[in-house]
């Protein structure tokens, strides 16, 4: 079965590309000099909460021992709250300069500075091999699969968290454009076995019932 078997695909768009994100985190880091605000949490405040709840409870991860990265971290809010819950070992990377330098300054109003933030592109990526306990994923899936060379940046990603992540390590991967089946379709591998999932709250529409994010948990074997 192909990766990309029975799987829809959204049009590609700006979200893919490096030029948005860069003016996105711009505008955003501006706002935070002015006004403190943090600028957008992607997929909303509740979910966020959820997710990381959901991974502190991860009987394969130790808060103060479990080194922790989190890939495409913008402006590092997923590695706050991670480090409200008790995490030490956290990084997070991003591809956007201007995106790290907001996650440092956030980090800083926090009153943190465990976190180690840096610039990384999976195109060109200086993370060694078989560093990390758990890889997360809210969102950067997305943003890749809307690039216009989609199909060979999905199987680059795929092929860096399998390079960066240890032996029996977890992966965590949160999306709004892909469902359950088809990030199970995607990532279920030789290299990766399906454990869980997040449970967010059900929402019913015109007869249908249904959430408007996934979150799925890997293993590395």
């Amino acid at each position: 079965m192909s990766d990309s078997e029975d799987v829809v695909e959204v049009e590609s768009c700006v979200l893919g590309t490096k030029g948005h994100w860069d003016s996105a985190y711009d505008r955003e880091l501006d706002c935070f000099e002015e006004t403190g605000d943090v600028g957008e949490i992607w997929f909303g405040k509740s979910c966020l909460k959820t997710m990381c709840k959901g991974v502190s409870q991860l009987s394969e991860l130790n808060k103060e021992t479990s080194k922790i990265i989190d890939l495409g971290c913008g402006n590092g809010m997923t590695l706050i709250e991670l480090s409200k819950l008790g995490f030490k070992k956290l990084d997070g990377s991003d591809y956007s300069d201007k995106g790290i330098e907001l996650a440092k300054r956030i980090m800083e109003q926090e009153g943190f500075n465990h976190i180690n933030y840096f610039v990384d592109d999976i195109t060109d990526s200086k993370i060694e091999q078989y560093v990390y306990d758990a890889v997360l994923d809210k969102g950067t899936f997305d943003a890749i699969a809307l690039s216009e060379d989609r199909d060979r940046m999905k199987q680059l990603y795929k092929k860096h968290v399998e390079h960066i992540l240890k032996p029996d390590g977890i992966f965590v991967i949160t999306s709004c454009n892909y469902t359950e089946n088809e990030l199970k379709l995607y990532y279920t591998s030789p290299q990766f076995e399906f454990i869980k999932n997040i449970q967010y709250p059900v929402f019913s529409f015109g007869g249908s019932k249904g959430t408007t994010q996934t979150t799925l948990i890997f293993k590395k074997k």
